[in-house]
């Protein structure tokens, strides 16, 4: 399946429901996200209104980290033709677009018997956060974890500008999703995982910038979602609480993939390496908000034994701390999704399920975690 950052071959009926997951992870990403904005420090944020997450599918969309700005239209097949040509000397390209993103767009890219996949993201904000994306997976691919890392143009930039977008040509990263219910799989998304941690070292963080980060209740505009149903508010109020009691600025804090799904993980049959791909989501966090994320996909604490064991003999973090810090950061990502699917089903957003049901299954899920 073509991919922003790596491909394998699928059936059509396989890329459309890996496409609506993405699409699911990037939204819940983002929705936490939304409550940021850059500070002077380097690729450090500060607090800002988030609002509830809205629709944000299709290319033409309001912003999340913003109040009604729409973004420009996605450029056609013929301007990523002339740009891959003016840009990068890929004369003749055959440019295919892809399923859409979230205000993004990719196109599949064939030339002189090779492949790429091209992505373009509006000005402004998103811009930013794909350039941060793009340096940690060319950093992390130089250590030798396939990344999807951005092919440098003639004149040596990650991205060039196109009709209000940034367009970057990434790498095509081969091979098939590492499967979350094989131990063998999840071991290798751990020692993964690790190893571009390690890569991406480490940063200092204050007890304010740590705390801002994990506070669920500073920033609701639409506070409507934590009233949905009986139990949100104090569930999440229980989240917040445990969270305090962690002191996150205690933990490790460094870049972070910020959305390693197991649909993320490519490995390559040819040559027995694993990909790390679709950096988007990446931002400065504590490392176990990375290890919490793919736990919770691999279905919790137990059943990921193998992934979190790999993880750890690695050394990217030191057992006590994942021991301390797991279950609260689960809690986290628990209460994040419980917050956004209870907005999708206020606004009646099916965008990825079939049904209403779809929305009310993940909320469900989110309850029989946290309400434990």
């Amino acid at each position: 399946m073509p991919v922003v950052s790596g491909a394998c071959d699928e059936s059509p009926a396989a890329q459309c429901r890996a496409v609506h997951e993405v699409e699911s992870s990037r939204r819940i990403g983002r929705f936490l996200r939304c409550s940021w904005r850059r500070s002077p420090m380097t690729h450090r944020t500060t607090p800002s209104p988030c609002p509830a997450a809205g629709d944000r599918t299709g290319s033409d969309v309001t912003s999340p980290a913003s109040s009604g700005t729409k973004h420009p239209a996605v450029p056609h097949s013929e301007t990523i033709t002339a740009a891959l040509s003016l840009h990068w000397d890929l004369g003749n390209a055959e440019v295919t677009p892809l399923m859409g993103g979230m205000n993004s767009a990719t196109w599949h890219v064939k030339c002189h018997g090779d492949e790429w996949a091209a992505k373009a993201v509006p000005d402004g904000p998103p811009a930013e956060q794909f350039r941060y994306g793009l340096e940690l997976a060319s950093r992390v691919e130089e250590t030798g974890i396939p990344c999807g890392a951005p092919v440098r143009s003639k004149d040596g930039r990650r991205t060039v500008g196109i009709v209000g977008h940034e367009l970057a040509l990434l790498r095509w990263v081969p091979g098939r999703e590492l499967n979350d219910r094989n131990e063998g799989d999840m071991a290798l998304m751990g020692v993964t995982l690790a190893r571009a941690h390690q890569a991406l070292g480490t940063e200092p963080v204050t007890e304010d910038q740590a705390w801002s980060r994990f506070d669920l209740l500073a920033g609701i505009e639409d506070t409507a979602v934590l009233h949905a149903r009986p139990w949100i508010r104090p569930a999440v109020e229980r989240v917040v609480t445990r969270l305090r009691r962690l002191r996150p600025e205690t933990l490790t804090w460094g870049p972070v993939h910020g959305d390693p799904a197991p649909e993320h993980f490519r490995l390559d049959p040819d040559t027995g390496l694993c990909g790390l791909i679709d950096w988007g989501a990446s931002s400065p966090w504590a490392r176990m908000y990375d290890l919490a994320t793919v736990v919770m996909d691999a279905g919790g604490p137990d059943a990921a034994r193998p992934l979190i064991r790999a993880y750890l003999e690695h050394g990217a973090l030191p057992p006590d701390e994942v021991g301390q810090a797991l279950l609260p950061l689960l809690d986290f990502r628990y209460a994040i999704n419980t917050l956004f699917y209870a907005g999708r089903i206020l606004r009646d957003d099916l965008t990825g399920v079939a049904d209403r049901a779809g929305n009310e299954e993940r909320l469900e899920q989110a309850r029989r975690w946290l309400v434990r």
